[in-house]
């Protein structure tokens, strides 16, 4: 039986290794992996890239209420700015996962400055030492608008995050107050 199957095995083995009607899945098998991951990583990054462009005008548009004092003469100014900044930011991300460092200076280089300083997190990803200082009128406001995005691929995340799967998008909006006053 053994010098049966020994006799016939390199009969069949030859045929298998001639047939080459599985080419094609060989190949796709092959490439496959390579190509899906590859796909992951432009939807990542093509996604993330438009949450940073949402985040961006949410930002601006949430600093518009600061430079024209809507903020400042609201009965909860924090409150009212968060409220805007989270409804335009809330079909993409939870307002939980979205920080805003608000703060004043006296001039434009101070402002600089203080931009240069790094935002500090604790050990689970949240932001320490951000403020809200919307200051009066004609005066220099600095607004960031933070988020910690997640990938939604493990494998993805590694190589475009910083380590802990996730990407850290900010956006600045830097302006000088309108001249308004504290009744208009």
């Amino acid at each position: 039986m053994v010098m049966k199957i020994l006799r016939i095995w390199p009969k069949r083995l030859g045929a298998l290794l001639r047939e080459s009607g599985g080419g094609y899945a060989l190949e796709f098998a092959l490439l496959a992996p390579v190509f899906f991951l590859l796909l992951l990583g432009i939807m990542e990054l093509g996604y993330m890239v438009f949450v940073q462009a949402v985040l961006d005008g949410s930002a601006r548009d949430a600093a518009r209420l600061i430079r024209t004092g809507q903020v400042q003469i609201a009965a909860n100014p924090q409150g009212t700015f968060q409220t805007l900044l989270c409804n335009d930011m809330s079909a993409f991300v939870g307002c939980g996962s979205l920080y805003f460092n608000v703060k004043t200076y006296a001039t434009f280089s101070a402002a600089s400055t203080g931009l240069n300083q790094p935002i500090q997190f604790d050990n689970n990803g949240h932001p320490i030492n951000v403020t809200f200082v919307p200051g009066a009128a004609s005066q220099i406001v600095t607004v960031q608008a933070i988020y910690d995005r997640p990938f939604f691929t493990t494998l993805v995340g590694q190589y475009l995050g910083a380590g802990d799967n996730a990407a850290l998008l900010m956006s600045t909006v830097v302006f000088m107050n309108e001249p308004f006053t504290a009744g208009s």
